[in-house]
């Protein structure tokens, strides 16, 4: 089998594989990239759907007496959301006290587009290039906010996309206050590896995506905070961690853009390794010059040692 062909077959497998799990309601999709050396892979999941959800609470969190025994108060709350890398987690519990809260959350996401993949391998290169597109976009809008005063509350929320994420934590408030609005989107996918026959010499995951993050608080404990911001390769963009302990009032108002074009760019015009010189006519290949040659072939042209004329 010639390496065009093993080429094919290799991009046939992944377009098949990729077909076959997007027919379902809940999508998902592989990559796989093995050399002599070592191998890359991705798990990709998602959902077409859309889910919206609503609550107010306002009370007293008191004991409660039942069949002769009084029943310890207590409020607690979870939550845990994850559509293809976006992802939204909050834990609240807190004891005896006053307590009152509002939110609101929608969720949408698609998986209609077909994902694909491309295998190139440039003229006269031993590199190959694996491209995987996906356009499975993700919308997520939440806004909450809350106040309580008693005995005690920990609060915690954590909000990721992709590999950017951040987090916040308030323990042990006797009073606690919060407006929180979140909004994270993501617009599409790509993943490309270059790699040899013996090795994978690099790896790039590029999530178009948007996360914006505003909270005003008052807390009378321990609050923290951490996020990060990563690039194509996984490396650390912007990060941060930071605690407070007594009595705070605290704005937040985090950004995170990550913009990736969708297919690679042209290469400029007239690349060393273009090809088609052999199969121009003589008077044609005359007329780019002497030099041009080594630009088509591969070879580059390189300097003559001597000094050459022509009448």
């Amino acid at each position: 089998m010639s390496e065009a062909d093993t080429m094919k077959y290799f991009i046939l497998i992944i377009l098949l594989v990729t077909a076959l799990v997007s027919n379902a309601t809940a999508a998902s999709w592989s990559g796989y990239v093995k050399t002599d050396s070592d191998s890359w892979s991705i798990i990709r999941e998602s959902s077409n759907l859309s889910f919206t959800y609503e609550q107010s609470v306002q009370g007293q969190i008191a004991p409660v007496h039942y069949r002769y025994r009084t029943l310890s108060p207590f409020h607690s709350y979870y939550e845990d959301i994850e559509k293809n890398g976006v992802r939204l987690k909050e834990r609240t519990a807190a004891l005896q006290g006053s307590f009152s809260s509002e939110e609101y959350l929608k969720l949408i996401s698609s998986t209609n587009a077909t994902v694909y993949a491309n295998v190139t391998k440039p003229s006269g290169s031993d590199i190959y290039i694996i491209e995987f597109h996906e356009n499975w976009p993700v919308k997520l809008s939440y806004s909450k906010s809350m106040t309580y005063a008693g005995k005690g509350i920990n609060s915690r929320e954590f909000a990721g996309n992709n590999h950017d994420y951040i987090g916040a934590s308030f323990l042990y408030n006797t009073e606690f206050s919060k407006e929180h609005c979140l909004n994270m989107s993501l617009k599409r996918f790509n993943a490309t590896i270059f790699a040899t026959d013996e090795a994978i010499n690099s790896a790039e995951v590029k999530a178009t995506r948007d996360t914006e993050y505003k909270l005003q608080t008052h807390s009378t404990g321990i609050a923290n905070f951490k996020w990060r911001q990563v690039g194509a390769e996984d490396e650390i963009l912007n990060a941060g961690d930071e605690r407070f302990v007594g009595v705070y009032d605290i704005v937040k108002n985090i950004r995170m853009k990550s913009r990736f074009n969708m297919v690679r760019n042209e290469d400029s015009w007239l690349p060393c390794c273009s090809g088609g010189f052999a199969d121009m006519g003589l008077p044609d290949q005359k007329g780019f010059g002497a030099s041009a040659r080594g630009i088509f072939d591969c070879s580059c042209y390189k300097v003559p040692t001597e000094a050459q004329f022509h009448r």
